[in-house]
């Protein structure tokens, strides 16, 4: 086995059981534990080195969604946030690529997971989501990342 094969097989372990304690025992925050199940790389949670490190910090390269494209897209919803713009969800797609060709590989899937992981750690404000999801300006599969998360249903394993 190759040492990528045995970090892989260890990120599998590690995230098994990060969804087992989060769903059964009410460990983590629900940003958190969206984040590995939906493979997205909790980047809120990263430490500065002046703690111990969290588990995600040592498997940044087996996330689906990097590290790169949730910084990415947190500090650009961050920037519209404090400018105050009237960011739409298909405006956001049309700003990435999403809808025709993206050279850096955004799809769809990217920003949905990427902005529920961002709504769970409860970045920005009502305003912001309810504009971000307009009816009408979003997809209808995200209409509904602008809520609870339920553990129970939510969490697969």
């Amino acid at each position: 086995m190759i040492e990528r094969d045995i970090m892989e097989s260890l990120f599998i372990q590690q995230r098994l059981q990060v969804l087992h304690i989060g769903k059964h025992h009410g460990e983590f925050g629900d940003a958190y534990l969206y984040a590995w199940e939906s493979g997205v790389y909790p980047v809120m949670s990263d430490t500065d080195g002046s703690v111990p490190r969290r588990p995600h910090e040592l498997y940044a390269d087996f996330f689906v969604t990097s590290q790169y494209k949730v910084s990415f897209l947190l500090k650009r919803l961050d920037d519209a946030w404090h400018k105050k713009e009237d960011l739409t969800f298909y405006g956001l797609e049309d700003e990435l690529g999403v809808r025709s060709f993206s050279s850096d590989g955004w799809d769809r899937s990217d920003l949905i997971h990427i902005c529920r992981y961002l709504y769970l750690d409860g970045c920005f404000d009502k305003n912001f989501w309810d504009t971000l999801l307009e009816n009408g300006k979003c997809p209808s599969e995200a209409l509904s990342l602008a809520s609870d998360l339920d553990r129970e249903l939510s969490i697969d394993f």
